[in-house]
């Protein structure tokens, strides 16, 4: 039952650990989302996620939020004992080869982007 929940001691919330992981972490990018994993042997698993506020409403940056949370938990077990993972979702408008050019972004291919990076 250890995989059940996400809790706040898991969490990346300090800004300095945030750019600690994003700037000496390893980056694999998709198209809405890059994922930037760093190893530390002193500390244990820690997850952050980060969106843009380009991404327009409260409500949709926290329901991505809650998906990415979601994946996470579910893959725990992917990640090393000792590694921190940042979450990067990239605003739409900031996506310059994408072929339509709108304010939404589609929930199940985050999903599938995200799964694929921890892959």
């Amino acid at each position: 039952m250890e995989n059940c929940g996400f809790p706040k001691k898991i969490r990346v919330k300090k800004e300095s650990e945030f750019n600690q992981i994003i700037k000496n972490g390893a980056k694999k990018s998709g198209e809405d989302i890059t994922l930037f994993r760093f190893r530390s042997p002193d500390e244990g698993q820690k997850f952050g996620i980060k969106i843009s506020r380009g991404m327009k409403g409260a409500v949709k940056r926290n329901k991505i939020k809650r998906i990415i949370r979601e994946i996470l938990r579910k893959n725990k077990d992917r990640f090393d004992p000792h590694e921190k993972v940042v979450v990067l979702v990239k605003s739409p408008n900031k996506v310059m080869n994408r072929k339509v050019h709108t304010q939404e972004i589609n929930l199940d291919r985050l999903k599938e982007e995200l799964e694929n990076l921890i892959k």
